[in-house]
């Protein structure tokens, strides 16, 4: 082998390490940045994941206390048609206690409302009939000895309520049916009844 071609085997040597040095380098290279990649991949991907753990923890809550919401509302629906219907069942009980027990109960509540002026008072039909003829001059007789000279007469005209009366001076309109002393009632004994039906 001449100088010649010594020198030309040396420069391929050269060259094929150089060439094998700059390979390994750029796998190194290579390898490195795929390995930070991977690393901001896996990092991306647990944050990413971890949110998407969050928002999912989050709408759950959110959906657990809209539906316990919705919980609430119904119960609270519920208990309202209750207490409705235990003020229906009163209204009913009012209206259907016995004859003599309903003269009494109708009889105090026009002594406690009877002004001192002649009135007329209106009653259902049916309340004409139970309580009678004679309950009226009966009434008149009991505000007299009460210190009231007025005397209330039977209007011509009939209630459509459950139970109660009217009273009328004038223009002037006293209304005592059953539905409308529960309804002032109401308020009063709402808390009570709510108390009785829930235990609360």
């Amino acid at each position: 082998m001449n100088g010649a071609e010594k020198i030309k085997e040396r420069i391929l040597t050269d060259a094929r390490s150089l060439h094998d040095k700059i390979l390994d380098e750029a796998r190194a290279q290579a390898k490195s940045i795929i390995a930070e990649a991977e690393k901001e991949a896996f990092q991306k991907l647990t944050l990413i994941t971890e949110k998407a753990r969050e928002e999912a923890a989050l709408i759950k809550q959110r959906y657990k206390a809209a539906e316990s919401m919705e919980d609430r509302k119904n119960i609270l629906k519920v208990q309202q048609e209750c207490i409705d219907e235990a003020f229906d069942v009163a209204l009913k009980n009012l209206s259907d206690m016995p004859d003599e027990k309903y003269k009494l109960f109708i009889e105090g509540i026009i002594l406690n409302t009877a002004k001192n002026e002649d009135g007329i008072i209106v009653f259902s039909e049916r309340d004409k009939k139970r309580l009678g003829e004679g309950f009226l001059s009966e009434i008149n007789q009991k505000l007299k000895a009460k210190g009231i000279s007025a005397e209330l007469s039977l209007a011509k005209d009939s209630l459509s309520a459950s139970g109660g009366f009217i009273l009328r001076y004038g223009d002037l309109e006293i209304n005592c049916t059953l539905e409308i002393i529960l309804k002032m009632q109401r308020p009063n004994m709402e808390s009570e009844v709510a108390r009785i039906l829930f235990n609360e």
